[in-house]
Parts: C-alpha cells; structure tokens; sequence
C-alpha cells in the first residue's frame, strides 16, 4: 500500500511544465489521472450492460471484467510509487546537482534527507518544483 501512496504523493508533486516533458513522467501522469477519473464510470457502465446482455448466468465474468476496470488505475501509482524511489540515472543526477547549486546560490536551502544515498525522482521533483517558482526561466 506504501507504494501507491508513494505514487500519489509523487504525481502530486511532479510539475507541469514543457521543461520535463521529454521524461516518461509527462505522460504517465496525466493518463493516470485521466483513467482514475473515468474508469469507475466505465466499470459501472460495462458492469450494467453486460449484465443486461448476458444475464445472472455470468455475473463472475462480469464482476472481474468491472473489477479490472476498477483496478487499472493502480498499475499508473504503482509505477510512479516505484519509480519516485528509485536512483536517478547520471545525466538527470548532474541536472539536480546543477539546479541544486543555482537554487543555493539564490538562497534557498536545498538538501538531499539523509537516509538517501543520492538524489531520486521525488527529489528532482522536489528541486524542480522549487527552481520553476524561484528562478528565471533560463536557468533551469
């Protein structure tokens, strides 16, 4: 359960913005939310049609094909909780580090927890949240 609230938390966090749209983040997230708006409706649609159509004699099959709709939403947190966690690879790390000076050096205090070896996904997110609010566009 931990990972999906991870993944919440971290697609709370990921910022919009054209700056991070070449990272699969910008694409998982809004479909992720687009489906955890819209499958519930279609697992009650697909449940009430098929029912009508196929009758009591397969409500299991019914059951588990709305249940799927239901559950498809997970697998968009699940990725996010895993990959929010995980260690960034050698050219998004020196994109931390470099934004990570540039913010220091504008006075704002941006440290690494300590429990982490390096810098991870939430962290970019973290650091980049804070340099597209506080630093001029051509600097991140």
């Amino acid at each position: 359960m931990k990972v999906f609230a991870n993944g919440w938390r971290y697609m709370k966090l990921w910022p919009n913005h054209a700056v991070v749209g070449a990272l699969p983040e910008a694409q998982i997230i809004p479909l992720t939310r687009l489906v955890s708006w819209m499958l519930p409706a279609a697992a009650v649609t697909n449940f009430g049609v098929q029912w009508f159509w196929l009758g009591t004699d397969h409500l299991p099959m019914i059951i588990m094909a709305s249940m799927f709709l239901l559950l498809l939403p997970l697998q968009g947190y699940y990725w996010l909780g895993k990959r929010a966690y995980s260690e960034l690879p050698l050219n998004l790390r020196g994109w931390y580090f470099e934004l990570q000076s540039k913010l220091q050096v504008a006075g704002q205090d941006v440290r690494l927890p300590s429990h982490r070896p390096g810098p991870c996904y939430i962290d970019l997110a973290l650091i980049l949240r804070k340099a597209l609010s506080e630093l001029p566009p051509d600097q991140y």
